[in-house]
């Protein structure tokens, strides 16, 4: 290459993916790096509050309730919906995020319910969501975040047909606890530019096969066969990215998480080591030549003698997991963590998100192969009976904002029963008598 031609192709300016940007310091809420336009009716503006407001906070369920009943926002979003559901050829259901610590959370669970009463035929994936850290460390804050966790999972629960609580908090209620640890990351929980895009990750992984032209599992089946005898609540975990090096087999790594969870836990509370009873597997970005890396071309285990990842991946579930009823699906495109994508890739990562070598060049990360699991598991159960613990040391008496917005202590007593009730299902105890008598 001549001269001009070096300089030609050093003038070509970098698309906005290509670029690198270092955002932590501007990013404040997401609207800051969208990219795309949004339709006007993809928005319903909430005037009666302000974003972060310390005059009037928006940070009590009953707040939303009645802000749903108040018929204002509740009417704009269910004309909205309308616009966008008559124009579906095949609605196949609904995916909800909903925050569970403030006041939004009561307002999704009206949102929910009206949705349920109307599409109650579809189905609705729901996923709470909660920041991994809370910076004021007020009792009384924390005392209302627990109250309205434990009013809205109740809800959330019953009008979805499948509800799943995320954070990357390993514990949450009265005070957070460590954030979730990945072993190739290097994220800011204090920052939710990076807590939400490692979500956003999973969670598009999660249900990756819900959205492409010939649907792996259609959602109101996905949702049925999970919220079997009353369980529905599930869990998600994921390896973001998942640890492979360049030159590894697949096989190699599935063998060596035979006996551990190949994951990390995005359900606060959740015990991993538990069996699930049912779950939904889905590998992406691992190409097909990663399973003829290995020596002499001679299959070591029975892993090796599979001739598509897909086949490997549900041997490996089955090997794993011998007492689940499992689902595995693999998609050869991985996960695009491109500009506006927070950089929190080590350095030691490809741009195509697996582990370099020493004395390999660094590259920046574009793009990570990456695992998750949905799970209907017993070890949801801790994180439903530690709310319900922790909620029912509070007198709602006390906290009359609550009243003030028309909660009544009947309705929370209620509330928390059904959070108990909800935890039962849970049970291993109950479980296997369900499933020998299917009494209960």
């Amino acid at each position: 290459m001549n001269e001009d031609e070096l300089n030609q192709e050093q003038s070509i300016p970098l698309s906005i993916e290509e670029r690198t940007y270092n955002l932590d310091d501007s990013v404040e809420v997401w609207s800051d790096f969208l990219r795309c336009h949004l339709h006007p009716k993809s928005v319903a503006i909430i005037k009666e509050y302000a974003h972060q407001s310390e005059l009037e906070p928006f940070e009590i369920f009953s707040q939303g309730t009645n802000l749903w009943k108040n018929g204002k926002v509740s009417d704009q979003m269910e004309n909205h919906l309308h616009f966008y559901t008559e124009e579906c050829d095949h609605l196949q259901g609904f995916q909800v995020l909903v925050d569970f610590y403030n006041g939004f959370s009561g307002f999704g669970s009206s949102l929910l319910e009206s949705l349920s009463d109307e599409y109650g035929s579809k189905g609705i994936f729901t996923v709470g969501v909660s920041p991994s850290t809370f910076s004021e460390g007020i009792p009384k804050h924390d005392s209302q975040r627990i109250i309205n966790a434990a009013l809205a999972f109740p809800s959330l629960a019953d009008y979805s047909s499948l509800f799943t609580p995320v954070s990357l908090a390993e514990t949450l209620w009265r005070k957070p606890g460590l954030p979730t640890n990945f072993n190739n990351l290097a994220y800011k929980p204090n920052l939710n530019y990076h807590t939400s895009a490692i979500l956003a990750s999973a969670l598009d992984t999660a249900t990756l096969g819900l959205r492409m032209q010939e649907a792996l599992l259609p959602l109101h089946q996905l949702t049925d066969t999970f919220s079997a005898m009353g369980r529905k609540v599930a869990t998600l975990n994921t390896s973001f990215p998942f640890a492979m090096t360049q030159d590894e087999a697949l096989s190699e790594v599935l063998n060596k998480h035979v006996d551990i969870p190949i994951w990390q836990s995005l359900t606060p509370h959740s015990n991993l080591h538990l069996t699930p009873f049912m779950q939904s597997v889905i590998l992406r970005g691992v190409s097909q030549r990663k399973l003829y890396m290995r020596s002499n071309g001679v299959p070591k285990t029975s892993l090796d003698s599979c001739s598509t990842a897909e086949d490997m991946l549900k041997m490996y579930l089955m090997t794993a997991y011998t007492r689940t009823l499992n689902s595995g699906n693999v998609v050869q495109e991985p996960s695009r963590v491109a500009t506006p994508y927070p950089r929190i890739f080590p350095p030691n990562l490809s741009k195509d998100g697996f582990l370099l070598g020493p004395g390999q060049e660094q590259e920046v990360t574009r793009s990570v192969p990456m695992i998750t699991s949905l799970q209907s598991t017993a070890g949801i159960q801790s994180t439903l009976e530690t709310l319900h613990k922790e909620a029912n040391k509070l007198d709602i008496k006390k906290f009359n904002t609550y009243e003030q917005y028309g909660l009544e202590t009947d309705d929370y007593k209620e509330s928390l029963e059904k959070l108990y009730n909800l935890s039962k299902c849970y049970s291993t105890h109950s479980c296997h008598s369900d499933s020998s008598t299917d009494e209960d």
